[in-house]
């Protein structure tokens, strides 16, 4: 979902890659994460969610490992 709102300072910054938000007829165009992230476009949004995935994926396979008996 592609989110619209009027801002005259386009400083905010995609929360994935760090970039300025881009900016259409004085409003800041952003796509917006369910946990309310913006991203500067659909491919940075998927990026995070994939590498916040595979963080938690990698942390729930070494508590797994650790907790087997031996």
């Amino acid at each position: 979902m592609q989110s619209y709102w009027p801002y005259s300072d386009a400083r905010t910054r995609c929360a994935f890659c760090r970039k300025l938000l881009p900016v259409n007829d004085g409003q800041v165009l952003a796509w917006r994460s369910a946990n309310g992230l913006f991203f500067c476009t659909e491919f940075c949004a998927d990026d995070a969610e994939e590498a916040l995935f595979q963080s938690r994926g990698r942390s729930d396979r070494q508590m797994q490992a650790s907790l087997r008996p031996l």
